[in-house]
């Protein structure tokens, strides 16, 4: 017999399913961490409207849409109505000089987000679980329902 060097079949198909049982207990592990930080990310860029909102009303006396924001330099130059950043969808849904309203829309529910987030002039971000636009009447975030 010659003095065979490497692994035999059997050694590299039990190697190949560990791997594969690896990645079936990770990946779905890693898809909701994505879902997660495109949550967050969306709660970000809504923090940073209503600052937005905030420092035009300030200056200017009045709330602005997105595009003006933009225009002004208050917001990044591509956050315009119906952007879509970190896969979630922005829009102005109340955009007047005594009102404003933003939201933002999972581009696919369950998949980019399963939560839809909103801020007003009350500057209180809202949440609604179904992963539609938020509205003022959704609970805040970081509210937790009594359940009664």
């Amino acid at each position: 017999m010659r003095n065979q060097k490497g692994f035999s079949l059997v050694e590299l198909l039990i190697v190949v399913a560990i791997i594969g049982i690896i990645a079936a207990i990770a990946i779905p592990s890693l898809l909701s961490a994505r879902m997660a930080a495109n949550e967050s990310a969306a709660i970000g860029t809504l923090r940073t409207v209503g600052s937005a909102e905030a420092t035009s009303l300030s200056l200017n006396g009045t709330y602005a849409n997105l595009a003006t924001l933009a225009t002004n330099n208050f917001l990044d130059g591509q956050m315009t109505n119906g952007v879509q950043r970190d896969n979630y969808t922005f829009n102005d849904v109340s955009a007047t000089t005594a009102a404003f309203g933003v939201t933002a829309v999972p581009v696919t529910v369950g998949s980019s987000g399963k939560r839809g987030f909103g801020i007003y002039e009350d500057y209180v971000l809202r949440a609604n679980s179904a992963g539609t636009a938020a509205a003022k009447t959704d609970p805040a975030i970081g509210v937790v329902s009594s359940g009664s």
